[in-house]
């Protein structure tokens, strides 16, 4: 019996160490351990500004936890020299109507709050932003912030390139 629980335990020890090891070996968590369910991270390829002051937000969220949202609390529309042409803060971002959102699935959707913009692990949506005057055509990025006031996230940018469409 002494026999068997020793084998059991050396058998449970080399089980541990070696998914230990082949996780940390194939996620490079030997040089820089990685942490993919503490930050949200957002991508916003497809997103679409047109001059008459439209702008759809085209927004997934493709990392962080799963037991609750991402919240944006930040979305600005920078112009091609850098400058903010608009932006929109917690409050507004709070108050888009639900007829605003257009989500891809609908289970768990994204929604507005009084505080932000709630954008839940794998969801995909349009969001519809106004500016509230016209703009000129161009070059201009898109970028959100998430609560923790961060732009970027396990390299991934929370920001677009766009051109202006009519």
């Amino acid at each position: 019996m002494q026999k068997f629980v020793a084998l059991l335990i050396i058998g449970l020890i080399i089980a541990t160490g070696y998914t230990f090891v082949t996780y940390q070996y194939f996620f490079g968590g030997f040089t820089n351990l990685h942490n993919y369910s503490k930050t949200p991270a957002y991508v916003l390829n497809g997103s679409k500004v047109f001059t008459n002051g439209t702008v759809v937000l085209q927004i997934a969220r493709v990392d962080g936890p799963d037991t609750y949202g991402g919240f944006i609390v930040l979305v600005q529309l920078i112009s091609q020299n850098g400058s903010v042409v608009y932006q929109w803060n917690a409050e507004q971002l709070g108050s888009i109507p639900q007829s605003h959102i257009h989500n891809e699935y609908p289970l768990h959707p994204v929604k507005s709050d009084k505080f932000a913009l709630i954008v839940p692990l794998g969801q995909n949506a349009s969001v519809i932003l106004q500016v509230p005057f016209k703009l000129q055509s161009g070059t201009y990025t898109l970028r959100a912030y998430d609560v923790n006031g961060q732009d970027s996230a396990y390299g991934i940018s929370f920001s677009v390139t766009v051109q202006t469409q009519q």
